[in-house]
């Protein structure tokens, strides 16, 4: 993926630390999410930003001492150092009111910035249609992404929207190299990408051929967390 990848592209990556079963770390959280991360850095990835897949409606299980699994990782890798990236794409509406905003147009203070080299001027964002939903991604899983779909962890359409939709361009490429049941495809090619994937297990892939040639969408869309 990093040999075909345009120095504009990006790596999406969703993956979830399990509890280890064996061995020395038995009954604990595996490190093994943050190891990879190391290893695509030092591979040539530069790790951009880490979100927060939460999951309102996680299927209860038994996980020992702690609570159900509610959120997963979705980490954003970038070939280059200027990737393609759409934040107007993923806006949210503003929920102040006009009053607020005016307000805020007279603020000549409205600059925040961190000895990172991060902020925005607040007095200016109105003007961008929508405000920033943050790195908190909130997609419900639904009945009919595990009934309408024949795979074993089938993703739900609104986070490969949510995604496509901010690291891609009307008309870009997306490939998924685990594609599963091919729920990436299916939704790039919806939203305007040339899409494709690759999948080792024949059922999933007939699975997924099916879902393409149907251009099935059985889920509800995602939404992102509100800011204030």
């Amino acid at each position: 993926m990093y040999n075909a990848a345009k120095a504009s592209g990006s790596l999406i990556l969703n993956i979830k630390n399990r509890v280890a079963k064996q061995g020395p770390l038995k009954g604990q959280r595996h490190p093994y999410v943050y190891e990879l991360v190391i290893a695509l850095q030092r591979m040539g990835w530069r790790w951009i930003e880490t979100y927060i897949w939460a999951k309102p409606n996680a299927v209860p299980g038994r996980f020992g001492p702690r609570t159900k699994d509610s959120f997963e990782y979705v980490y954003h890798f970038a070939r280059g150092t200027r990737p393609y990236f759409d934040l107007n794409a993923v806006r949210i509406p503003y929920k102040a009111d006009f009053a607020e905003i005016a307000r805020r147009k007279l603020d000549k203070l409205g600059r925040r910035n961190t000895e990172a080299g991060f902020g925005r001027d607040r007095t200016k964002t109105y003007l961008l249609g929508g405000a920033d939903p943050g790195n908190v991604v909130t997609v419900a899983q639904t009945y009919n992404q595990h009934r309408g779909v024949a795979h074993t962890a089938a993703m739900p359409e609104g986070l490969a929207e949510f995604f496509i939709r901010i690291a891609s361009p009307e008309g870009g490429i997306v490939v998924d190299p685990f594609a599963g049941g091919g729920t990436t495809v299916v939704v790039a090619r919806r939203l305007g990408r040339k899409a494709a994937g690759f999948e080792i297990h024949e059922p999933f892939v007939d699975e997924s051929r099916r879902r393409i040639a149907e251009n099935s969408a059985s889920d509800i869309p995602g939404y992102i967390l509100r800011v204030g």
